[in-house]
């Protein structure tokens, strides 16, 4: 089954900062950035990018290189990226919030990184990286000195503009390539399909180091927008509450978990702060529809959330589904929606055949999105891109690893991992239909399935269930699954929960989940247990 994106024709230069710089030519005095009283205009900021991209050129940073960034949320993180890419550069997300360890781990994949910008306060944290460094905020670099206007660099459209790093499934994070016209590519049918423009002014609520954080930054810029940032190193969910009211935004980008700590934070004096937004756009992991359904169809927000799906290997976002049937969600996986412009999606089997409409089988991407690959990776990952035939001609895929099916009407539906199954009395079962099941269930909210070993060589099953109610009676819950379920997919154990544990990018924290468990510390993920 294959599901086409509307092709969309794209100007011969795909370079998404060049769309910054033409917005900065005719509009230099417009609201570009904002990070607690700091504010910048679009002219302000191109100058400042400019410089720094000056200072790069003068150290021999250009095409083919990679500089990472370790910068706090400041206005200096947005001018340094964009001084990466007017570099010809490419950059690295090295975000301050993350443990050491997996700092460490990142910068290992990146043995041709040629430098690093930080600042004073993030400079120890990339200490162990090979490249130099250069603290941003050193006057000794004199960077008010250079030039400030646009340097000429000559950048093909299949040249890389960032590279941001997976979760690491393997327990080892691997950096992942995309290149300037999948990125324009995004950004454009953002544009376009959402009719975004110069008053659809975004919030960075994200971790810096997050896929869908890239999109976050650049968007606004894309479209003339003003950015907003939180003056604060770590997400503070009354913070970014309170100043999407008072800045006016109109449009957030982040994973379901973020969503949720936003709405729940809703008094009824603030109701109004959220319900002003234009869009959020959704991704990152699978979304619970019941914990945002009553505030999403409250009288008076007239909020569109964007339901999406995608891979950092295929420049983030696949596909997207505009969320109106709640009543629907509850019975079953949410849709993801169609490909996006001058992207494929196809659902084929272990041969890279297509299976037949309606049946299950692994997504496969392909199109302008399809990034350049891992850098530095082992065959066994770098062999997901793969190139077989198709209508006549050789076309790129990524094999996403995912398992999902094409609906009658076109949308794509994410039904879970094909890594994401465990052996449970000799048979294979796939986490994520027990956690459809269980969730479906009227007294759940929204649950985790987590696999624990046990002694007898199967995984046991525990369900973290955080209640719709007050609490859960677990008889009752367990009696009903039994209803629906094989006996072996229902969890042996239900721990209720207050809220679950996020790892940096804000997407729940299954690892954190199944080591706590594993190690017999339930208590410790039991907030709100009984």
């Amino acid at each position: 089954m294959a599901l086409l994106g509307t092709r969309v024709p794209l100007p011969d230069e795909r370079i998404a900062h060049r769309v910054f710089e033409e917005h900065a030519r005719l509009h230099p005095e417009r609201l570009a950035l904002t990070c607690g009283d700091r504010r910048l205009t679009y002219g302000e900021l191109n100058a400042r990018a400019n410089r720094f991209a000056h200072h790069l050129a003068d150290r021999g940073i250009g095409v083919g290189s990679i500089v990472g960034v370790c910068v706090d949320r400041t206005p200096e993180l947005v001018s340094v990226i964009l001084g990466v890419l007017k570099s010809g550069a490419a950059y690295v997300p090295l975000d301050p919030t993350y443990p050491p360890e997996r700092l460490r781990l990142m910068i290992a994949q990146l043995p041709g990184m040629k430098l690093v910008a930080a600042t004073a306060d993030t400079l120890p944290l990339v200490e162990g990286a090979q490249a130099d460094a250069v603290d941003v905020d050193d006057p000794v670099h004199a960077l008010e000195a250079l030039p400030d206007t646009n340097p000429s660099v000559e950048l093909r459209n299949d040249d890389l503009c960032y590279v941001v790093f997976t979760s690491g499934s393997t327990g080892t994070p691997k950096a992942t390539a995309v290149r300037h016209e999948g990125w324009f590519n995004l950004l454009n049918w953002l544009r376009i399909e959402y009719a975004l423009d110069h008053r659809s002014s975004n919030m960075l609520v994200s971790s810096f180091g997050f896929d869908i954080s890239q999109r976050s930054l650049m968007t606004p810029l894309f479209t003339g927008a003003p950015l907003h940032l939180l003056p604060s190193r770590s997400f503070d969910t009354g913070l970014a509450h309170r100043l999407i009211g008072e800045l006016g935004v109109r449009t957030l980008h982040c994973a379901p978990s973020t969503l949720y700590l936003l709405v729940e934070r809703e008094t009824e004096t603030d109701q109004d702060r959220l319900a002003a937004l234009h869009y959020v756009f959704i991704g990152g992991e699978p979304m619970s529809a019941a914990r945002v359904a009553d505030w999403a169809t409250r009288e008076g927000n007239s909020t569109v959330l964007l339901h999406q799906y995608g891979v950092a290997e295929c420049t983030d976002v696949a596909s997207s589904h505009r969320m109106t049937d709640y009543a629907a969600y509850a019975n079953g996986p949410m849709p993801v929606g169609p490909p996006v412009y001058n992207t494929e999606i196809r659902i084929l089997d272990e041969d890279l055949a297509e299976v037949p409409d309606g049946e299950v089988g692994e997504i496969c991407v392909s199109g302008i999105s399809v990034g350049a690959g891992y850098l530095n990776s082992d065959p066994v990952h770098q062999a997901r891109f793969v190139t077989a035939g198709r209508d006549g001609a050789e076309r790129r895929f990524y094999r996403t690893g995912d398992q999902g099916y094409a609906t009658p009407s076109g949308e794509l539906v994410v039904v879970g991992r094909i890594d994401h199954q465990v052996k449970i009395r000799g048979m294979r079962i796939d986490l994520g239909d027990v956690e459809h099941a269980v969730r479906r269930h009227p007294d759940v909210r929204d649950v985790v399935v987590v696999p624990v070993p046990s002694d007898e060589g199967d995984a046991r099953l525990v369900a973290l269930v955080i209640p719709a109610g007050a609490h859960v009676v677990e008889r009752t819950l367990r009696g009903d699954l039994l209803a629906e379920l094989p006996r072996n997919m229902v969890p042996q154990e239900f721990v209720e929960v207050s809220a679950f544990p996020l790892n940096p990018n804000g997407k729940i924290d299954r690892k954190a989940l199944a080591a706590g468990l594993a190690a017999g510390s339930a208590g410790a993920v039991r907030p709100g247990a009984a």
